[in-house]
């Protein structure tokens, strides 16, 4: 009886940590916002799986949604929202969304590298900074016109270009392009379009302890 205890013991400790993740880096862009004031949009990844997560008041999304609690994006396409309501002792739930990520392999031909590079980033944190080359696009389609600064990374973003068609209330401040790989970090982009345009800038990745446990919500 006690071995079989202990068997069900070491069962349920293993299954509660792999609901447990540690979300140890914390990457930071700084926005023009819709009133031309700046701000700040921070999101976290988790290294080993290549998770993301956002949170309404790092991420910015706490105006256009007020329930929820989080977001955790994982590189197959499932989005985990955790939420919960305004009802007096209401538990923490969790909602399923899928998006579907296209493996692209390389730039789109508009794409138009000038030669120009410059650096991203900051140091006190351990990180180094990132060395980004220069784009130029332009759209057929539209007068825009857009510089944008790129480099490749160990992680996939393919995910947070794409969160923002997901049907719900909350969207990111920042809208990544879609049309490049996975493996792409932007560093900078700055577009004109009539009457308005976007621009952003990457700032650094930091060190962090962010923690997330599943077992804290119901499905």
């Amino acid at each position: 009886m006690k071995q079989l205890f202990f068997f069900i013991f070491l069962l349920f400790t293993a299954n509660t940590f792999a609901q447990q993740y540690n979300f140890s880096e914390m990457w930071v862009w700084e926005y023009t916002n819709a009133n031309g004031k700046k701000a700040q949009m921070a999101i976290y990844r988790e290294p080993q799986l290549n998770y993301w997560l956002f949170t309404p008041d790092d991420a910015g999304f706490r105006e256009t949604d007020d329930m929820t609690l989080w977001f955790m994006l994982k590189p197959n396409g499932e989005v985990l929202q955790a939420y919960q309501d305004g009802e007096e002792n209401s538990g923490k739930k969790l909602i399923k969304h899928r998006l579907y990520p296209d493996k692209k392999a390389k730039l789109p031909d508009y794409w138009k590298a000038t030669g120009k590079s410059k650096y991203f980033g900051d140091t006190f944190s351990g990180f180094p900074k990132i060395k980004g080359l220069e784009y130029k696009v332009s759209y057929n389609k539209t007068n825009d016109k857009s510089t944008l600064y790129l480099a490749t990374t160990k992680a996939d973003l393919s995910m947070l270009s794409l969160f923002n068609d997901l049907n719900i209330d909350a969207k990111l401040p920042i809208c990544f392009p879609k049309d490049i790989p996975g493996n792409f970090i932007t560093l900078s982009e700055n577009t004109v379009f009539p009457g308005g345009g976007v621009q952003y800038v990457f700032k650094y990745i930091s060190q962090t302890e962010y923690y997330i446990s599943l077992s804290d919500y119901l499905e």
